[in-house]
Formats: C-alpha cells, sequence, structure tokens
C-alpha cells in the first residue's frame, strides 16, 4: 500500500476531510441596479449570487434565476431567491444554449466577475438574446509566503481558471504534484506538461471524492 497524499482545496470555502489553502478572494463592486428591466438573472457561481445580494440589499429575488450549476442553485434557493433552469451541465456554453432554446424572448442580466472564462453572453448575443453584463465584483489572488506552499506529492484542487494562475504565480509548480480540476475550463489553464485530471462531476463534494481516491493511488 502506497503513501497517502494530502490533499489540498484551493477555493476560497473550506470543506472537511481536506486540507483548505484559498488561493482567490473576492472585492465587491457597488452600484444601483434597476431590475424592473430584466426577465431573469443569469448566474455563474455562488459568489455571484452572494456579491448580487449584497449590493441590492436582497432586491434581486425578486427576478428568476437561471444557474450554470446545482451548487449555485442551491446559494440562491438559500438566499431566497428562485430557480427556474439549472443547466444539464455545468458549463458556459451549455448554459447559454440551452437558455436560447428555452427562454428566447426573456431580457436577461448577467452578474459577473471582472474577469471570466467562459463568452456565456456572445453566445446568448449569437443566439438572438437579450443580455446585460454588469461586473459586480472582481477577483484577486491572496498573498502568502513560500512556507504555505504545499508539501511535495500532494493532490492540489482547483475549482477555477483564476485559482491556477494565482497558485502559479504565487508558489509555482512541482511534479510531484496531482492537480485536480472541477472543469474543462478550469484544466484549460494549466500549461502543457502538467499533470491536471478533470473530476468526472462538476460538484465539489464528488471533485473532493475524486481526488481522495487519486490520494492513495
Amino acid at each position: 500500500m502506497g503513501i497517502e497524499r494530502p490533499v489540498y482545496l484551493l477555493s476560497p470555502t473550506p470543506a472537511e476531510g481536506v486540507e483548505h489553502l484559498p488561493m482567490i478572494e473576492f472585492v465587491t463592486l457597488p452600484q444601483k441596479i434597476d431590475f424592473t428591466l430584466y426577465d431573469g438573472l443569469i448566474f455563474t457561481s455562488k459568489q455571484g449570487v452572494a456579491a448580487l445580494d449584497e449590493i441590492s440589499g436582497g432586491s434581486w429575488k425578486e427576478i428568476p434565476a437561471a444557474a450554470i450549476g446545482k451548487m449555485t442553485a442551491e446559494e440562491v434557493k438559500r438566499r431566497g431567491g428562485e430557480v427556474i433552469f439549472v443547466a444539464s451541465r455545468a458549463y458556459g456554453d451549455v448554459l447559454a444554449k440551452e437558455l436560447s432554446e428555452r427562454f428566447g424572448s426573456f431580457r436577461w442580466l448577467y452578474p459577473r466577475p471582472k474577469v471570466v472564462a467562459s463568452k456565456i453572453a456572445a453566445d446568448l448575443r449569437a443566439a438572438g438574446i437579450s443580455v446585460e453584463e454588469r461586473v459586480i465584483y472582481e477577483t484577486r489572488c491572496r498573498e502568502y509566503d513560500v512556507r504555505s506552499k504545499p508539501e511535495e506529492g500532494a493532490v492540489l484542487i482547483f475549482t477555477s481558471p483564476s485559482i491556477v494562475n494565482c497558485f502559479l504565480n504565487r508558489f509555482g509548480w512541482s511534479e510531484s504534484y496531482i492537480a485536480v480540476a472541477i472543469g474543462r475550463k478550469t484544466a484549460e489553464a494549466f500549461e502543457e506538461g502538467m499533470e491536471c485530471r478533470v473530476s468526472p462531476s462538476q460538484t465539489i463534494e464528488d471533485t473532493i471524492a475524486f481526488a481522495k481516491s487519486l490520494s492513495t493511488a
């Protein structure tokens, strides 16, 4: 039986059973939004829900929402919002295609981070869907010294391209690491030659279970 590798979760939110090393933090960008102009909201992350809730004082809840995945949908519901659609797969291009097929007459608001990895808005517009983007938060790398670097041989869970970029800029890479990406967009952020496995499911719980299966392989 081999040595068990430590498993690190690098997302902002901790989880039981793994080491937590958050690589990013969020900064909300206050602004006023007239929700009467829209028929629906598009959320692509839990943080998008949290940021809109903060800047709007909760008034966004009057508008139904579409979510990119189950975790985002659960955050909408937890904060008192209504979910009318969840994408069949947690990818931006899938969400855009399915929304264009089911809600073609909607006027959508897409509250988003300053930097995005997908082109949801462009895909929606190409399909003739009305969508307005509002940048409501930005992502920043957290500061660490070299002593915080994960130990050699660790399994590292990455949940967004920005987390990949922050980790590589802060700590560099070791060939002994095994990277686990929560989806293909995150996996694409790695440089060629870096070992990366894509989780078969885009939920934190399943991704952690997948990472743990690699830790003893």
